[in-house]
């Protein structure tokens, strides 16, 4: 056999593998095998593209879980309706917290130095459960509250308020010794005050500080003649300080020491009316004169208002007893009266002034 025989006899003989040949022949099957490999060993029809969707489905279902976080917070813990993220549940959701206004009794005015209880009521209205262990509280709003000494109100130890649960908190309130105008604002806080939620309950609240009532005149001791029931006919406008006097300021012209009648008090010696100052001692008011006043007389000295001018127990001499700066003290007018024997001309007498002594 010629060499060009053997060669074409080996041809022949050598089975072709798949996808082996140079140029595209549409006689050969796809289903020849290389020697050892059967058919059922190759990749059925479609199998790659099977094994790319699998690969694609396992990637969309881990984007998809890695989604589901909740509300989309903030990097304080605040989201973006206000509430605040807290910890996750059992299933890897985060909880929500976040709290409703529902009602308060908060105050819009008070007294200086008046205390009053308080409440505010809230509801849970996020996914979180509310208690003392976990940190909720209510808070004064940055810590501080002008009416309030303890600015943090926590839940019972014993207490949960669970989603969609209300509870009332309690607040004593004591307002402060100045008048102003305060504002008060209180918010639902988890922890130290990392995160604050939920609506405020706020109010402004108008401090005043009313005038303390003139002394009553029926419990008054009188240390000279009682002048309670003498008819009040002027006018005292107001006590004031001039040079090294004090001056009881009428009203008028027309009343007073301008129009009642004189009295000589010794020879020579002309009067219409005594002032008065009212001492409160141990809680207790009493009225004394300190002068006599002559026709048309509105001032005297400083220096008379003392007990050595009074001259009764217990603001007499040996008292050493004066006017003390920053006390208060009332003033009053009346006809002659400083002594029970002594001449007298009308039973009238004006109306109280307070004066805090400079």
């Amino acid at each position: 056999m010629s060499n060009l025989s053997r060669v074409l006899l080996a041809a022949s003989l050598t089975p072709v593998a798949l996808g082996s040949l140079a140029c595209g022949d549409d006689s050969i099957s796809e289903s020849a095998t290389e020697p050892g490999i059967t058919s059922s060993q190759l990749p059925s029809e479609g199998s790659a593209n099977a094994s790319t969707s699998t690969s694609a489905s396992t990637s969309a279902s881990t984007s998809a879980s890695s989604s589901s976080t909740g509300p989309t917070s903030d990097t304080d813990g605040s989201s973006s309706s206000g509430a605040t993220t807290a910890a996750t549940d059992t299933t890897g959701d985060a909880l929500v917290d976040d709290a409703e206004f529902i009602q308060a009794t908060l105050p819009d005015a008070l007294a200086c130095g008046a205390a009053l209880a308080a409440e505010i009521t809230l509801r849970n209205s996020g996914t979180s459960t509310w208690s003392q262990a976990q940190g909720y509280a209510l808070g004064a709003v940055d810590g501080s509250d002008p009416l309030v000494g303890d600015v943090r109100v926590d839940l019972p130890a014993d207490l949960e308020i669970a989603p969609g649960d209300s509870y009332t908190f309690s607040l004593d309130l004591v307002a402060p010794e100045l008048e102003a105008e305060y504002h008060t604002d209180w918010q639902m806080l988890r922890g130290d005050g990392e995160a604050w939620f939920g609506d405020l309950a706020e109010a402004d609240v108008s401090v005043a500080c009313p005038e303390d009532p003139p002394p009553d005149l029926d419990q008054v001791i009188w240390l000279h003649t009682n002048v309670s029931a003498w008819e009040e006919t002027m006018t005292l406008e107001s006590v004031t300080f001039q040079g090294n006097q004090i001056c009881l300021n009428h009203s008028s012209q027309d009343e007073g020491v301008f129009v009642w009648p004189e009295k000589e008090y010794s020879p020579g010696t002309w009067v219409v009316g005594n002032p008065w100052i009212f001492i409160e001692k141990d809680g207790q008011w009493y009225a004394g004169t300190w002068e006599w006043l002559r026709p048309d007389q509105t001032c005297k000295a400083i220096t008379s208002v003392a007990g050595d001018h009074i001259k009764v127990a217990p603001f007499d001499a040996n008292s050493g007893w004066k006017p003390t700066s920053g006390e208060t003290y009332y003033f009053m007018v009346s006809g002659l009266a400083r002594q029970l024997n002594a001449v007298k001309n009308v039973q009238e007498r004006s109306n109280l002034v307070k004066l805090v002594w400079p």
